[in-house]
């Protein structure tokens, strides 16, 4: 459990930048970019609104923060991959064929 979370904080750079780079010559790129920012903003507030009990140092919030950005990363790389691998432009007819 604790390798596939640091490997998914790790990866998350990687998988939003792939994400940005999938999503490029979407029409809605823009307002797509804009909203998760005010998503990844209001999931960082909220994360610092959260009493997390005796936290000396601060790391259960930091990796919280952490998990929100990487799992957010996830998220947004998932979206784009389905975005791209759908058809684009009309459907073509089948003509008969299986």
């Amino acid at each position: 459990m604790d390798t596939a979370f640091l490997s998914l904080v790790l990866a998350a750079p990687l998988l939003w930048l792939i994400s940005l780079f999938l999503l490029r010559r979407w029409p809605y790129f823009r307002l797509f970019f804009i909203c998760n920012l005010v998503v990844l903003a209001a999931y960082l507030v909220l994360i610092g609104q959260f009493p997390f009990g005796h936290d000396e140092y601060g790391l259960g919030r930091l990796f919280v923060g952490a998990g929100a950005v990487a799992g957010h990363a996830l998220l947004g790389f998932i979206f784009a991959v389905g975005l791209r691998s759908r058809p684009m432009g009309k459907a073509q007819p089948c003509h008969g064929h299986v």
